[in-house]
């Protein structure tokens, strides 16, 4: 397949690799350059503020687009992309690679044969660790960034894992001295509508990577670690390129992901943080988060 790949920083050319691996031609177009339309397909992987315009551009010439996340970082352009493509019968799929990682696909099937009471899950890394070069060029540290969107991973795959969200709180803050425009800790507690509730830790802090998921079930946790692998993204790629051949409708298509991060950006959205050191709380419920 002839596949154009938008945005050439690090995830673009991880893409793009993969891509090339499997035996597809890549047309890679880099910020500057003119979209690509003479393709089977498109991946969209260009900083997060140009995600909903490009993918609009693409999904409105009815061509199958994989976005990578966040899809976008405001309700307005989640409000406008739904607009545009919600009448549209074309294969579109937001990147959620972690649902693709052994570890996850283990905790799955632990879902599926047990009955969870509390999920907790946990991701930290130092942002110019994470972000090699100057961290404070990169979009993380950008007011399109912040830890929230920047590991809105978390988010997804406990969706996958638990289903539709009722409610959801949200503390952060910013509280150390990085040279970022957003948050750097957050803690998101989240209820969903089959009784499941959870917790999710984030922040640009941890000097050691670290990345885990723990169940807690009648009478045992069960703790998985999620350490990095190019696997995931591999088996994301072949997924999607799958679904394009076989005209699947893939999971997490652009309306599923609208839906899921518009609740996490009103509740953000609602609180402000600040540069000194506070936290600040804000409560969104399904029936208060329809852009629908």
């Amino acid at each position: 397949m002839r596949v154009s790949v938008v945005g050439q920083g690090s995830i673009g050319k991880r893409h793009s690799e993969n891509l090339v691996k499997l035996g597809h031609e890549v047309v890679p177009v880099d910020l500057d350059d003119r979209l690509d339309f003479n393709v089977d397909c498109a991946f969209i992987c260009t900083p997060t503020q140009f995600h909903c315009e490009q993918a609009a551009e693409y999904l409105t010439r009815r061509i199958p687009t994989f976005i990578e996340k966040p899809l976008g970082w405001n309700l307005k352009d989640l409000n406008d992309l739904y607009e545009k493509v919600k009448d549209l019968d074309v294969i579109s799929m937001v990147g959620c690679n972690l649902r693709f990682h052994p570890a996850i696909r283990d905790a799955k099937d632990v879902v599926a044969k047990h009955k969870v009471i509390f999920a907790r899950a946990e991701y930290g890394y130092y942002l110019p660790f994470w972000r090699r070069g100057d961290y404070t060029k990169s979009y993380s540290a950008s007011r399109y960034g912040g830890i929230i969107l920047d590991d809105i991973h978390e988010v997804d795959y406990l969706y996958w894992l638990f289903g539709d969200i009722d409610q959801v709180k949200i503390v952060y803050g910013k509280v150390s001295n990085l040279e970022i425009k957003e948050e750097d800790i957050a803690e998101i507690s989240m209820l969903f509508k089959n009784g499941v509730s959870a917790s999710i830790h984030q922040d640009y802090l941890c000097k050691n990577y670290h990345r885990e998921l723990t169940l807690h079930l009648g009478h045992e946790r069960v703790t998985f670690k999620i350490p990095p692998t190019n696997l995931m993204y591999k088996k994301e790629v072949e997924y999607f390129i799958n679904c394009v051949k076989k005209n699947i409708k893939p999971m997490n298509n652009i309306m599923e992901a609208i839906d899921v991060l518009s609740k996490i950006l009103e509740a953000k959205q609602k609180s402000s943080c600040h540069n000194s050191g506070k936290a600040h709380v804000h409560e969104a419920t399904e029936e208060s988060t329809s852009e629908d």
